[in-house]
């Protein structure tokens, strides 16, 4: 690819989505080679776009400066998702770069939280896939990703907002490979990244899933955290109170009493009736 065509950069401008998704499947060098021959308005929107481990790969070769360029021509939603490509503990250097204030201001509101909340210790590298992404597409792009068959995959909008987990076990099983991840969708309630790990803890959502989407308070997906991480990031924020890492086990051990009681009920009340 080209990138310093004017054709090329004129449809990478019109088609960036399109674009990304070529580049994803081209390798990492040739997609930063490709990235450095645009403008940086261009550029940010082709980046913005690209799935999160090659997004990942890209920025972490790339200075502070050039990063922040993207930043500052980029569009809140674009802006946010590259940012959300750069290695949580780099960000805050890149948010430093920036010129522009108001930029630099929102972007910290969204993705900087205070270390006792669920955005200060999620999983950033949470693997998400555009909704209206076809199957093939979708499953080639995660076998170039070489991920464990244990993975969770998220769903989000061409903008990045969170839609919903993939059941990729429903979807190889489609009859077409032509349909829209969207298909696949399930529900999961999200936290939100200013919510406390204590007030997290205590989310409805655990008693069926090991680890839930974050999102920001635009609805954008931060990343992911799993009942493991939080229970750690609860145990280094309150030493002095243990008990607390041990909620959410404890919510999920009493579910399944409780269920167990029921169906043992069921059950006997079936017998008894008998």
């Amino acid at each position: 690819m080209n990138a310093s065509n004017p054709l090329t950069i004129a449809y990478a401008r019109k088609f960036p989505a399109e674009v990304a998704a070529h580049l994803a499947r081209v390798g990492v060098e040739e997609t930063g080679r490709a990235i450095a021959g645009l403008p940086d308005a261009v550029a940010a929107g082709v980046v913005a776009r690209l799935p999160h481990g090659v997004g990942m790969r890209i920025l972490s070769g790339l200075d502070d400066a050039r990063i922040a360029a993207w930043l500052e021509e980029a569009g809140l939603n674009d802006a946010l998702a590259i940012l959300l490509h750069v290695d949580a503990g780099h960000r805050i250097r890149v948010l430093d770069a920036l010129s522009n204030r108001r930029v630099r201001r929102t972007l910290r509101r969204l993705v900087v939280f205070p270390a006792d909340t669920v955005g200060a210790s999620l999983d950033p590298a949470a693997i998400r896939l555009d909704a209206n992404l076809p199957l093939k597409e979708a499953v080639a792009l995660l076998r170039s990703d070489e991920l464990e068959s244990e993975q969770v995959i998220w769903l989000v909008d061409g903008e990045g907002v969170y839609l919903g987990r993939l059941d990729l076990g429903r979807a190889l099983m489609a009859r077409s490979d032509r349909s829209r991840l969207k298909k696949f969708r399930v529900e999961i309630r999200p936290l939100r990244g200013e919510t406390t790990l204590v007030s997290a803890r205590d989310h409805g959502e655990w008693l069926e899933h090991a680890e839930l989407p974050v999102v920001d308070e635009l609805g954008h997906l931060l990343g992911s955290i799993c009942r493991a991480r939080l229970m750690e990031a609860l145990k280094s924020v309150h030493p002095s109170d243990p008990g607390l890492a041990d909620g959410v086990s404890e919510l999920v051990r009493q579910y399944f009493r409780i269920m167990g009681i029921c169906i043992g009920d069921l059950f006997g009340n079936g017998r008894a009736q008998r």
